[in-house]
């Protein structure tokens, strides 16, 4: 009797799982050859995209080094570019403030229109960014509210707010912001380069980027 090899073991699973996975597709996606193809397309692509996140041992260490970082306690100087004006991010300080909760968001409200990993452009400012987090309402400090939003913008306060990433300008520092969704209009194609990028998604994904690990459980739905 023929001794069977590793390699032989796996050339006769792929030729087994072979006429299975042509007839799913065929069920899936009709007969006619053009959708099949884009089925396995697809197919191919949610594979790939589920090895990058899950599969990718560098996604695994990210994850790691993001929870090592928000255990420890975080002094102003540990966050490149953070601005002043949102010195209240600091995990130690944040109270589940803007979007930090640690709580998951499901199920995902009808109301919030964008989504974690979204890149964006700031409506009147022109910056671009990248969504980390965001609220079904304004999460901050009344004091920080009050501030912001002035008695004929109260209305914005029960809006969904997000907090994004934004990508320096002319030499400027990488900051962090919490904006309200009125701000927001979506781009695709566009990178945004700021130093906390890492910590939050494991690659660009021609629209948007692919969340952490750690990430998605916050976000399940986006």
């Amino acid at each position: 009797m023929p001794q069977l090899t590793a390699a032989a073991v796996l050339q006769i699973g792929l030729l087994i799982s072979a006429l299975p996975a042509q007839y799913i597709l065929s069920r899936w996606s009709g007969s006619d050859s053009t959708q099949r193809t884009q089925a396995s397309r697809r197919l191919i692509d949610n594979w790939n995209r589920f090895k990058r996140t899950y599969l990718n041992l560098q996604a695994w260490k990210d994850w790691l080094i993001e929870w090592s970082l928000k255990e420890r306690s975080i002094e102003p100087d540990d966050l490149p570019g953070e601005s002043p004006a949102m010195e209240v991010f600091l995990l130690k300080q944040n109270n589940g403030y803007f979007a930090d909760s640690t709580e998951p968001r499901s199920p995902r409200p009808l109301s919030v229109k964008y989504r974690v990993g979204q890149v964006f452009t700031h409506k009147q400012e022109g910056y671009y960014g990248v969504i980390v987090g965001w609220d079904e309402r304004a999460r901050a400090p009344e004091e920080w509210l009050n501030e912001r939003y002035l008695s004929d913008m109260q209305n914005l306060r029960n809006t969904p707010h997000y907090k994004v990433l934004i990508q320096a300008v002319d030499g400027g520092t990488s900051e962090t912001a919490y904006i309200p969704e009125s701000d927001i209009v979506i781009v695709t194609g566009v990178q945004v380069f700021h130093p906390l990028l890492i910590y939050y998604f494991s690659m660009f994904f021609g629209d948007q980027y692919i969340m952490m690990p750690w990430l998605l459980q916050l976000y399940p739905h986006d």
